[in-house]
């Protein structure tokens, strides 16, 4: 995928904001697609594959997280924003219900990182584990991250699943029904060598966190989740901006993207 096959939907009613952010978007070489009210915004995400929506929070007709509502039940793969100069913490808390990132209009310049740093891929994370409750709250927290859950709760489907796509991450559990997480993670390294691997265990020992560090894989207990999230969290932000950072490569814009990621040659 893109940037030029990317729709980008905004929808403001100041139609000066609008045509000025349409601009500058199209500068970094999105397609924008642009309305002024909620309804001329649902009619063009009805017709059009839309990537992501930018949307102001006080419209003619709606509000803008009722906009975000809608637009999400269209496709729930859209990724959305919302824009506001007239923010409180209740809107702010509407946003993170719905999954929206949320900007002040006084705050561009974070907004325009958010953009630069934007994914323009699917990061997909494979989840390995034969506790299918266990599976499914880990799919489900993921999900609302914004990335990609596959799944999978034997050795041989996580391999068969990351043979058939490009797996960003596998978070393993060290017990399967037919094979070690280590053997998992080795498996999947050798389709592909770049791939971020964690094992998750509950029955850790120094001897295996010695033979996951020589796979140059990450390691937690199940009993320690809050600092997996956020091994997550800070590798998710790497993989974002490596992304971004080649998106704008290949697309001619060697300047920001050695702003963003100034390592990557």
């Amino acid at each position: 995928m893109t940037k030029e096959n990317l729709n980008i939907l905004l929808v403001d009613d100041d139609e000066k904001f609008l045509f000025s952010l349409a601009e500058r978007i199209k500068l970094k070489g999105f397609n924008t697609l642009t309305a002024t009210d909620g309804q001329k915004a649902v009619d063009i995400a009805k017709s059009n594959k839309i990537y992501l929506a930018i949307i102001d929070q006080r419209l003619p007709d709606t509000e803008g997280v009722s906009l975000v509502a809608q637009i999400k039940k269209l496709d729930a793969a859209v990724k959305t924003v919302l824009l506001t100069a007239h923010g409180d913490d209740k809107i702010e808390s509407a946003s993170k219900a719905l999954d929206t990132a949320y900007f002040e209009k006084d705050n561009m310049g974070g907004f325009w990182e958010f953009l630069m740093r934007f994914p323009i891929d699917t990061i997909n994370i494979l989840l390995v584990d034969d506790d299918e409750m266990f599976l499914k709250s880990m799919a489900d927290r993921v999900r609302l991250k914004g990335y990609a859950p596959v799944l999978a709760s034997t050795g041989a489907e996580a391999v068969s699943a990351a043979a058939g796509k490009k797996i960003h991450v596998a978070v393993v559990d060290h017990r399967l029904p037919d094979m070690e997480g280590l053997q998992v993670v080795s498996k999947l390294k050798e389709l592909d060598e770049h791939v971020q691997t964690v094992l998750l265990t509950a029955y850790g020992d120094d001897k295996l966190k010695e033979a996951t560090a020589a796979l140059e894989a990450g390691y937690f207990d199940k009993a320690d989740m809050n600092s997996f999230w956020g091994f997550i969290k800070n590798a998710m932000r790497k993989f974002e901006t490596t992304m971004a950072a080649v998106g704008m490569a290949h697309g001619g814009d060697i300047k920001d993207a050695m702003d963003i990621d100034p390592n990557k040659k």
